[in-house]
């Protein structure tokens, strides 16, 4: 059974009102990267894979029209057939989350996140049953079975390898259904960047069992063989990712705020703040050699309003072309000039993410930099971050502790 056909027979019996209720399901984190959707979609697959009679709604956190920013999920999708009809946004949540109490499975992600998931959780329509992740561990829904919550390159691996013991480790199973495998393989290259970072244990059982399922020594993957097409020379795999790679980064046409609106998510901390975090692929001297000073300093007021955060951190990760170098920035906006924390949250986070002021570009940046901030409602910070392991995945707690941690000094 391809993923199309199960998402197909899926839909058809929603439509039908087929399934029984309360309905259950599964969603990635609220910036809905390819490692939430495909992590969501194939925790679905296999349940049904295991149980043909049980069906699994595979959420995307964020509204439809927010699917066209994220251009390698698309690629992927529609290499298999799969087109957004054939998926689940908050649109649709709202309506099918509206009567009972519904359980829902969270993958890379270990805690509800986002506004209407938070008020269905408060008008106690909503059960977190079972938890996939490799964040943090925030220590909520300790009863929810599995409850598998441990560091790893890409989520969607742990979502395959515990799959694949309820399937039995049963190989000849998945080799007569490789469509999900090729569709798994996608989010592991783009989260370990074709096995080269962050790479861990689960990263490599599940590259192993995909590489023998799909016998991609001999090239046996025809999905991905007609994605990447003629140019993909001996390496398959290599192919596939620098194909993904290139969607992924591409952003022509895009306004700040979508480059904004990619990749997000917000927290609300025990401090009180309500802190927005996006992640971008491109320098910030990009940033401001790409939108005029009235887009940037415009699009920054608006996302607070427009997200309802008091604050928004921008983390951005890109290779310098002239010196090859990684690169990571940490970079934030706010408005509430009398708020201590924030004007202080640059001290308080500079020591584990060692930041500093070499900014790719820095005379560029600092000029462009101080003309967003002439006339600003806000303050708007650039640092250079040279702890470059910190992904967002580790910036989000080192800022969570830090505002906490000033707020309880400051209250005693």
């Amino acid at each position: 059974m391809s993923v199309k056909t199960f998402l197909v027979n899926l839909r058809s019996k929603i439509n039908a009102n087929a399934l029984p209720l309360p309905y259950k399901f599964v969603t990635g984190n609220q910036s809905a990267d390819m490692d939430s959707v495909i992590s969501a979609v194939s925790y679905s697959y296999f349940e049904n894979l295991k149980d043909n009679n049980s069906y699994v709604i595979p959420l995307v956190n964020i509204p439809k029209e927010d699917l066209k920013l994220r251009r390698d999920i698309e690629s992927l999708l529609q290499s298999h057939s799969i087109t957004e009809d054939l998926l689940y946004f908050l649109e649709d949540f709202e309506i099918l989350s509206g009567g009972a109490t519904n359980e829902l499975i969270l993958v890379d992600h270990c805690n509800i996140q986002g506004d209407l998931l938070h008020q269905r959780m408060n008008e106690g329509k909503l059960k977190v049953v079972s938890i996939i992740d490799h964040h943090a561990d925030e220590g909520v829904f300790l009863d929810s079975h599995p409850r598998i919550i441990h560091s790893n390159g890409s989520n969607s691996c742990l979502v395959f390898n515990y799959w694949y013991d309820q399937l039995g480790r049963n190989d000849a199973l998945l080799k007569q259904n490789s469509d999900i495998i090729e569709l798994l393989l996608g989010p592991l290259l783009i989260d370990t960047s074709n096995m080269t970072q962050k790479v861990e244990e689960g990263d490599v059982s599940a590259f192993s069992k995909y590489k023998q399922i799909l016998d991609l020594g001999a090239g046996n993957a025809p999905i991905i063989k007609q994605f990447v097409g003629p140019d993909a020379g001996d390496d398959i795999v290599a192919g596939f990712y620098k194909k993904l790679k290139t969607a992924k980064k591409d952003l022509s046409g895009f306004r700040f705020v979508d480059v904004l609106r990619k990749d997000y998510k917000q927290f609300s901390f025990l401090s009180g703040d309500n802190v927005g975090f996006s992640s971008i692929g491109k320098s910030l001297k990009w940033v401001l050699s790409n939108y005029t000073i009235e887009e940037i300093r415009e699009t920054l007021s608006k996302a607070l309003v427009d997200f309802n955060v008091d604050a928004l951190v921008i983390t951005s990760s890109y290779t310098q072309k002239e010196t090859n170098i990684y690169t990571r920035e940490f970079c934030y906006y706010y408005e509430d000039k009398a708020n201590a924390r924030f004007n202080e949250l640059d001290s308080l986070v500079k020591e584990p993410l060692q930041l500093n002021d070499s900014v790719y570009g820095a005379d560029k940046v600092g000029t462009k930099l101080t003309k967003v901030n002439t006339d600003s409602k806000g303050i708007f910070k650039i640092y250079n971050q040279v702890n470059i392991k910190a992904s967002r995945k580790q910036v989000v707690p080192i800022v969570k502790e830090a505002l906490e941690k000033y707020s309880l000094d400051h209250t005693l």
